[in-house]
């Protein structure tokens, strides 16, 4: 489980496997992507390009790539021996080649071996090539022995590649020939069509996901300096993205807290205007609430008046129903002129208000005539403004003779 988990993060689901080849002289690429779904492998398109450039459009950036080198530089000879030894395979397939300028890959079966060759100029310029064009090349082979890995799947006894014609007996390839393939062929590998001009990058592709041992070769060190030069790659275009990431996370982080604490701080704000304007009120209310305290004191304090006495009797014996709006003692007679006498209605109230119960109000009246100090009282006004409230205008006429 571990192992799959680490070959996703590494690779992802898609492997991507690319033959070049040669066709009447020219580059030819045969490409596929297989894609892994669960624990069951399919094909998700293949494809063949005569360019790099156009070959660039198929495979995305920095995604791996198996190569399959298959031109006319490469060199495939079969031999006979009980000797297993890879080099000295080598030494008998060609005896005459200086063995440090090639790299070369063997096929052994028994004593049966297939041994391909390449010049390391050769393939370097190769891989070289690639890198410029962006495009990572994770591993490669020679010639046509990748074909071992897929020959137990297939039934047939000889089957064709883009440039090759190979037997098979029992799994096990005993002879490949270099021959110009002018028809196409499809093989059904494990209930997925393969067509000769796939097959190689198929193969490649597969090989590289079910991790097959069945070849040696010369090039193990570059095969792992490819391998360090993708995962410094891949480490980079991780951590950036990560790095990316963790900062776009510290970004929204900072600016939730910076947003909550700034609304925060605007309702304290808010509030804090709310309480200096209801206490710049509260101050103007007090101050007026003690101006009304020290005028009513002021009244009280005055035993000659009457007036203290009326609006004493008249509030305590008000009943709830009724509102007063205007309470006048003596009301003016005339308005007042400069160089007159101020004329005033003596021994006289209005009262003007409001009630909602007619009924309390008459009897509120009543009582007020029974009252000892009353002496009449005259309903001047009473209007209905809706059905439940009545407005009024009430003149109570007071004694003379009443004391406080």
């Amino acid at each position: 489980m571990i192992s799959e988990i680490v070959s996703y993060l590494k690779f992802g689901n898609r492997f991507y496997a690319v033959e070049q080849t040669q066709l009447n002289g020219n580059n030819q690429y045969y490409g596929i992507i297989l894609k892994k779904t669960k624990k069951e492998l399919d094909i998700e398109s293949n494809f063949n390009t005569q360019t790099i450039e156009e070959l660039k459009t198929r495979i995305p950036k920095n995604k791996p790539i198996v190569l399959v080198i298959n031109t006319d530089s490469i060199l495939t000879k079969q031999v006979t021996s009980k000797n297993n030894d890879s080099l000295k395979l080598v030494h008998v397939a060609f005896p005459n080649i200086k063995v440090e300028d090639f790299y070369y890959e063997v096929l052994t079966q028994d004593e049966n071996h297939f041994v391909s060759i390449c010049r390391k100029s050769y393939v370097n310029e190769l891989l070289d090539n690639y890198t410029s064009n962006n495009l990572t090349v994770l591993d490669f082979t020679l010639g046509n022995l990748i074909s071992s890995s897929i020959s137990n799947f297939i039934e047939s006894d000889k089957i064709q590649s883009s440039n090759a014609s190979i037997s098979i007996t029992e799994g096990s390839i005993i002879d490949i020939k270099t021959e110009v393939i002018s028809s196409e062929a499809t093989y059904k590998i494990n209930g997925l069509d393969i067509t000769n001009n796939q097959l190689l990058s198929f193969a490649a592709a597969l090989n590289f996901v079910i991790k097959s041992q069945n070849l040696q070769s010369s090039f193990d060190d570059t095969k792992k300096k490819l391998s360090d030069t993708f995962k410094q790659k891949q480490f980079a275009n991780q951590f950036l993205k990560t790095s990316l990431l963790s900062l776009f996370i510290i970004l929204l982080v900072n600016f939730l807290f910076f947003n909550h604490y700034y609304n925060k701080v605007n309702s304290l704000r808010e509030t804090a205007l709310l309480l200096e304007a209801s206490k710049t009120k509260m101050i103007s209310l007090n101050e007026k609430v003690q101006r009304t305290e020290k005028m009513a004191k002021d009244i009280l304090k005055t035993s000659s008046s009457k007036s203290s006495f009326y609006v004493n009797t008249l509030i305590n014996n008000l009943p709830e129903s009724i509102l007063l709006q205007e309470l006048n003692y003596q009301p003016l007679l005339k308005k007042i002129k400069e160089d007159k006498v101020i004329e005033s209605d003596k021994n006289t109230i209005l009262i003007t208000g409001q009630t909602n119960k007619s009924i309390l109000f008459s009897q509120w009246v009543s009582k007020l005539e029974a009252s000892n100090w009353v002496s009449s009282v005259d309903i001047l006004n009473f209007e209905d403004l809706s059905k439940s409230s009545s407005t009024f205008t009430v003149k109570i006429n007071t004694k003379d003779d009443t004391k406080n």
